[in-house]
């Protein structure tokens, strides 16, 4: 039998693992060598996984990173917006893309306009001092824009206004809001329907701030123009004379529509100088209205050199138009002095008013209807009588003055230079005598 296990085991030789007789030796290798020898060869082996307690902290941290990033991004957002109203500010003024408001020294309100022919780009306004500049509209369209603030006294804030356009054939439009019902506005021009403080009924499109004949239309300016508006609550404003100025108005809105235009509109651009409007103005606010309109008045307005009678301001001004209209001759405006006396009224003042003459624009009496008027003028004056003439500075073509006026340049004239500008009036068709002429103040002398 041992023969027999001996052969077999020789002819059967046992393949043994490397070692084998040496790691009987060692336990631990052979111990490891077993567990290797039972793994399959994809094994890989567990990765560790975080504890419960782990994840909320983790979770923690990230949320806190993201809350300290957007405190980061907030602080630069509120940084840069601050430094941009800070330099949008001027003063009691703060301005913003669409125009700009003033506040008195109690932070009220009192003054408010808007931008109607163009936002501005912010970004592109920048402060030099007390001149705050902006050179774009919002939509890219090159202008210059400025406010500056003027401080000409303790009690006064000033800020003057100009946008010009550079582009020709553009008109520049802003509204200034009147306002709510406790805000009275005085100013402007005279309308046939005369409102004091001002009203502003319906929709009115900005027309030429020119004279023109009040009769014409409920819309129409009359012969008083000021470019000069004032507040009840110490603001006023006055738009410079160089501005080709038309002013309309929105009833709905409450507001005063300044516009500035070259196009269909009697002003021209001057000398040298292209057709590119511009709109410039000075808002002024003060503590009380009365010192406001005193700064104002001293500022823009000249006084009168001298002083009327006191007694054209104490005593009547009787005048022939409201008995006998243009009816009127030699012998009813001593009549008419005549009754006067009888009905123990003053002799003051009597005006001979209109068709004295033979044409409008002759400034000679009608030898026909007053044959004698050196005579008459002596009987006045010795009844106490101080007498005054009604005057225009119309000339009518079928005057007889009219072919001198044309003659001797003494007509305002179109914008050729080479005809006289004629213009409809309630009594006809005439020329306008050009008073900047010494020659035409000479005609009436």
């Amino acid at each position: 039998m041992l023969q027999n296990s001996q052969e077999k085991s020789q002819a059967y030789p046992r393949h043994r693992r490397p070692g084998y007789y040496t790691d009987r030796q060692n336990p631990e290798a052979v111990a490891a060598a077993a567990m290797y020898t039972f793994l399959p060869d994809n094994f890989s082996p567990a990765k560790p996984k975080p504890s419960k307690e782990l994840k909320p902290l983790l979770g923690s941290a990230v949320l806190g990173l993201l809350l300290v990033l957007a405190a980061v991004v907030a602080w630069c957002y509120y940084s840069v917006s601050l430094r941009k109203a800070e330099r949008l500010r001027a003063e009691l003024l703060d301005l913003n893309a669409g125009g700009f408001s003033i506040r008195n020294q109690k932070g009220e309100q009192v003054f408010r306009l808007a931008f109607r022919s163009g936002a501005l780009d912010l970004d592109s306004c920048s402060r030099d001092g007390a001149l705050l500049g902006c050179s774009l509209t919002a939509d890219g369209r090159p202008l210059n824009f400025f406010i500056q603030t003027v401080r000409p006294k303790d009690t006064v804030m000033c800020y003057r206004v100009r946008w010009e356009e550079a582009v020709q054939g553009r008109a520049v439009e802003h509204a200034m809001f009147l306002g709510d019902a406790a805000a009275h506005w005085y100013g402007g021009a005279e309308m046939r329907t005369q409102h004091w403080p001002i009203r502003l009924d319906g929709q009115q499109e900005p027309q030429p701030f020119v004279t023109s004949d009040v009769y014409s239309s409920d819309a129409a300016f009359g012969g008083i123009l000021e470019r000069y508006w004032l507040s009840s609550r110490a603001a006023a404003i006055k738009v410079n004379d160089s501005v080709p100025f038309h002013l309309g108005w929105n009833g709905t809105e409450r507001s005063l529509r300044l516009q500035a235009r070259y196009h269909d509109t009697p002003y021209k651009p001057a000398a040298g100088r292209a057709a590119a409007p511009e709109l410039s103005y000075r808002v002024c606010v003060g503590s009380d209205v009365t010192s406001i309109h005193k700064y104002m008045v001293r500022r823009y307005f000249n006084k009168p050199s001298r002083v009327p009678a006191p007694e054209a301001f104490r005593d009547p001004i009787w005048s022939t138009w409201a008995l006998y209209g243009r009816a009127v001759d030699q012998e009813k405006v001593l009549h008419f002095a005549q009754q006067i006396r009888q009905h123990r009224f003053n002799s003051s003042h009597l005006e001979i008013d209109d068709m004295y003459t033979p044409a409008y624009g002759d400034f000679d009496f009608d030898e026909v209807k007053f044959p004698n008027a050196s005579d008459m003028f002596r009987r006045l004056r010795d009844a106490g009588f101080r007498v005054t003439l009604w005057v225009h500075p119309f000339v009518n073509y079928n005057s007889s003055r009219f072919g001198e006026g044309v003659e001797r340049e003494l007509f305002v004239r179109e914008p050729t230079g080479r005809l006289p500008s004629l213009v409809r009036w309630w009594n006809g068709i005439g020329a306008v005598l050009d008073f900047t002429n010494p020659k035409a103040q000479s005609m009436l002398s």
